[in-house]
This record gives structure tokens, C-alpha cells and sequence, in this order.
């Protein structure tokens, strides 16, 4: 059934001139909406009618398996639509190999663990075991490592895209010593990054067609400023809708989650603008471990 539903995908999100030339590029594609989409409703059924027949871990597992699919989802549908528009990005994704185990031409994960908040209380960041003798460099992407489901074991520091896409972008490392390193969050006033926006809907995944400039708040939280009126009183964007990383940018291995938009607000300054507050998707008091992005190392091969 699942190489049926697989093969569907494929045919529905790939164009079929693109299909002979690109059959490994499809194997990361192929999850997309519908099998996405229907493998979380999967995982909504089984949270309604057990929630008061099970234990709290179980149920904090079952919740936490339906964000990582929602965050799947979304990480997925925004690569498909990039990948559908810039035929050019086929041919360079670094999503190749991957029935081979890795994550593509370039890259691993280093995971770590969270050791201590930041002494200073108006600055967002974390202190983790990795450091310069891991890998860990400074500017590169971390990711949580709280929603991954099914992951194996990662001691070998190469665990497939799928266990990044349920997982959410919370920073970059901003200073690394020898063994530890401590991460910037992206509610850190510093932090400054372009995004995409999109939400779930009838037709699939639905991306606005422009990019949005997002900037650390503080406090848990971030803003994108400068959206025009226009496009909240039509609907374009909404409270609900996630925030997500640009699927193009070559520190990440993919499109990942950072967060959804909690409150709409006009611009003061300029009543022609919205103020869009972003709440992390990330647990952040809850964070134990997690993935340092390292763009820059060539995973073994498969057969060495």
C-alpha cells in the first residue's frame, strides 16, 4: 500500500517530463501532501479517542508525533513547490543519495546536548556540548531534536532528512570553544532571516508568493514587519499560519519549521503595514538535545 500511495505522489507533484531523469531526486519528494497529509490524519485518529485511555507519556508521545508530521508536512509541500518552479534547483539539491543514507552531496548532523540558558536574561541563546572538536562552527544551523520519530541511532552522526523535517529551526551557533558552543535562538533580538509563509488547505499546502524578513523580538517571540494591509484583509496571511526557512538557503539541509503566527497587528508607524508576531514551534524550556547542521563535511558512503 505504501509503494501505491508512494507512486501516486509522485505522479501528482512531479511533472512526467522530469520523472525518467530525476527518479532518485523522487524518492525524497515523493512524501509530500497526500501521503503526508493522510499519514497525519493517521496520527490525529489515534490522539481523539485514546486521549483518556492512556498513559500522559503516551499521549505527550502521540502529541508531539502529530507536530512532527504537521511540520513534515509543511517542510515538504514548500520544497516540492520551490523544486516545481526552478527546474535549475533539481539539478543542484543536495538532497541526492538518499537511499544510500545520506543526507545529500554535502552535510551532517552533529547531535548535542542543552546544558545551560544564557546568563544574560536579554539574550536568547543556549549552551551545548558540541564545540569546534565536534564540528560545530560558528554560523551553523541548529535544529531541535524533540519531535523526531523513528530516528535509530544517530551516533553516527548521519541520520536521514526525514528525521530533520519534523523538526524545527531555533538558531545558529554564535560562538564555539573547544567543547561546547552556544547557540543563538531565533527569538534573539540579533537574529535577522528571510522566510516563507504557508498554511494547509484545500488544494494542499498553500505558499504566499513572496518571501518575508523576520526579526528575534525576545521574550519567545519574533515579528515580520512591513506585510501591507492588503494582505491580511484579504486573507494572504492569518493567525495560524506557519513560518518557515528559506528552502534555498545553503546552511540548511531543507525547508525546515520555525515557527506559526500568533497575533496580526497594524503598524503603528504606518497604518498601511501589519505586524505579524511569531511564536516558535519549538519547545524551548523543553529542549534537551539537539541537531548542529554541518553543510561543510562529506558523510561516508554507503558502502565504506
Amino acid at each position: 500500500m505504501t509503494i501505491v500511495v508512494v507512486g501516486t505522489a509522485i505522479a501528482v507533484l512531479v511533472p512526467s517530463s522530469w520523472t525518467a531523469p530525476l527518479f532518485h531526486f523522487s524518492q525524497v519528494i515523493v512524501p509530500m501532501q497526500d501521503a503526508a497529509s493522510g499519514t497525519l490524519q493517521s496520527v490525529v485518529d489515534r490522539l481523539q479517542p485514546a486521549a483518556g485511555n492512556v498513559s500522559r507519556d503516551d499521549y505527550d508521545a502521540l502529541a508531539r508525533t502529530q507536530a512532527a508530521m504537521e511540520h513534515r508536512t509543511a517542510a515538504l509541500a514548500l520544497r516540492a513547490a520551490e523544486l516545481e518552479r526552478q527546474v535549475e534547483v533539481l539539478t543542484a539539491t543536495r538532497m541526492r543519495n538518499v537511499d544510500g543514507g545520506r543526507i545529500g552531496a554535502r552535510g551532517r548532523l552533529i547531535p548535542a546536548r542543552v546544558l545551560a540558558d544564557d546568563l544574560l536574561s536579554w539574550r536568547a541563546s543556549r549552551l551545548i556540548t558540541a564545540g569546534s572538536t565536534n564540528g560545530s562552527r560558528e554560523g551553523a544551523a541548529v535544529m531541535s531534536n524533540f519531535f523526531s520519530i523513528d530516528t535509530g541511532d544517530v551516533d553516527g552522526l548521519h541520520p536521514g532528512l526525514a528525521i530533520v523535517l519534523g523538526e524545527i529551526y531555533i538558531g545558529v551557533v554564535d560562538q564555539a570553544s573547544l567543547h561546547t558552543s552556544r547557540v543563538r535562538l531565533v527569538t534573539d533580538p540579533a537574529t535577522e532571516m528571510k522566510v516563507r509563509i504557508g498554511r494547509s488547505g484545500d488544494g494542499g499546502f498553500l505558499v504566499v508568493e513572496r518571501y518575508f524578513w523576520m526579526v528575534g523580538r525576545g521574550g519567545g517571540l519574533m515579528e515580520i514587519r512591513d506585510v501591507e494591509a492588503r494582505e491580511v484583509n484579504d486573507g494572504t496571511v492569518a493567525v495560524g499560519d506557519w513560518v518557515l526557512s528559506d528552502p534555498l538557503d545553503p546552511a540548511l539541509p531543507s525547508a525546515l519549521v520555525i515557527g506559526q503566527i500568533s497575533h496580526v497587528e497594524k503598524d503603528r508607524k504606518n497604518p498601511l503595514f501589519s505586524v505579524l508576531t511569531v511564536e516558535s514551534a519549538a519547545p524551548l524550556e523543553e529542549l534537551e538535545r539537539v541537531y548542529i547542521y554541518d553543510p561543510t563535511e562529506a558523510p561516508a558512503s554507503a558502502g565504506s
